[in-house]
């Protein structure tokens, strides 16, 4: 068996230290606290070594060690907020299969440091597998999950965070990850309703371009000179392409910063009709991490700010900060939310049901089904709009296309009679 070191103090507040022999990090720390010891460290030794039998192998390939690197230090803003945000995000499918196995490997007894080891050895994702070992070896040395994936904010949000913390003080970790997994599935259905709603209009777009440049260049092969289009000029291009690229780095990099997408957010929540969608959809959002939290056992305070937080609005998030310090206070949850001015009355009448019948999970959880059902409807909406008015652009495109043509077309005509 391995040998630990632990550092720490007794029932009576004096430093204790040594080693001692268990099967697992998790059964050494069970011992201890049953000692009454406040541990402050505790790992394996340096010269320990767990014994492998020798049909280990055969069983499953043993996981490659993380590379010798400091993994206790803060990453820079650069590491998480610009590298990390183009290359090291991580998808939501696959963050799902994550928290789906590890709670069913810890349901089943399997000891974290064995789970994270197996799992990591099955992910396919590179940035996932190379996250996963330095989790493991994080609990390992004998920290908290939650300090590996606190390093890692482009690919773990602060409520998978808190969650995580909150099932790791009280001890229910492997109910937490199953609260984090049904967050997650809830968030990628979401994300595919919007995928789905806006399909039409993004095929309407892109097929009419290659309609129009494909007939273009046909044309072109028989009439000897192609048609006249703003499309094939070399001069729409060198604009385009800028402007393209421009919107990419707008949305990848300016929007995520925190002092300007307060401004943006407050702006696209005051657009017609646009706007009450885009803040229902973050008021469901909000409902369904609150739900989690509160299930979870985080106060309530913490998981108003952290359910602020996961709503991906900055603006809904200013307007929730301020107020929520009131139920510190020992204020009304209804009464509270209605002081930001984000949350509707009919709705502030349901929380203050929930409040009163001490259901207050299930009762935020309604009000996440509602927001986004009616955010549905409304987005369907806006998207079969959407599609007409794309289609009605490539029609007047097309029109102005055809018009050139015979305007050209009659020109010689006459030109040729002259």
């Amino acid at each position: 068996m391995p040998i630990f070191e632990y550092k720490g103090t007794d029932k009576d507040g004096q430093a204790v230290s040594g080693t001692v022999v268990g099967a697992s990090l998790a059964a050494v720390s069970a011992d201890l606290d049953a000692k009454g010891y406040v541990v402050e460290h505790l790992g394996l030794t340096a010269n320990t070594h767990d014994p492998i039998p020798q049909d280990f192998n055969r069983e499953r390939p043993r996981t490659e060690e993380v590379p010798q690197k400091d993994i206790t230090r803060e990453r820079s803003y650069v590491e998480t907020h610009v590298i990390g945000q183009v290359i090291g995000r991580v998808p939501l499918s696959t963050l799902l299969i994550f928290f789906r196995t590890f709670n069913t490997m810890l349901k089943a007894a399997v000891p974290p440091v064995q789970a994270l080891d197996t799992i990591g050895g099955q992910q396919s994702d590179p940035r996932m597998k190379g996250i996963v070992r330095e989790i493991r070896q994080h609990v390992l040395e004998g920290r908290p999950f939650s300090f590996g994936m606190q390093r890692h904010p482009e690919v773990f949000s602060p409520i998978m965070v808190s969650l995580v913390r909150t099932g790791e003080e009280s001890g229910n970790l492997d109910d937490t990850l199953a609260l984090i997994a049904d967050y997650i599935d809830r968030e990628i259905k979401l994300r595919n309703l919007m995928r789905k709603l806006t399909l039409y209009p993004k095929i309407v777009l892109f097929a009419s371009v290659a309609i129009i440049t494909a007939a273009n260049w046909i044309i072109g092969m028989f009439n000897g000179k192609p048609l006249y289009s703003p499309l094939t000029e070399a001069s729409t291009w060198f604009c385009l392409v800028p402007m393209i690229v421009g919107f990419w780095v707008f949305v990848r990099f300016l929007i995520p910063n925190p002092r300007f997408k307060v401004a943006w957010d407050q702006f696209v929540a005051g657009l017609p009709y646009i706007g009450r969608t885009v803040r229902q959809l973050a008021m469901a959002k909000f409902g369904r991490a609150l739900g989690a939290l509160y299930k979870g056992g985080v106060p309530l305070h913490r998981a108003t700010l952290l359910a602020a937080d996961a709503c991906g609005n900055e603006y809904i998030r200013s307007r929730i900060y301020p107020v929520a310090r009131h139920l510190e206070e020992g204020q009304g949850v209804a009464d509270t939310y209605a002081m930001s001015g984000v949350v509707d009355p009919m709705v502030l009448d349901m929380i203050r049901t929930g409040e009163t019948t001490g259901n207050l999970d299930q009762m935020v959880t309604k009000v996440a089904d509602f927001y986004e059902d009616d955010a549905e409807v409304r987005s369907t909406v806006a998207a079969n709009i959407l599609g007409l008015v794309v289609f009605l652009c490539v029609a007047i495109y097309i029109g102005f296309i055809v018009i050139s043509f015979w305007s050209g077309y009659f020109g010689g005509l006459t030109d040729a009679m002259r």
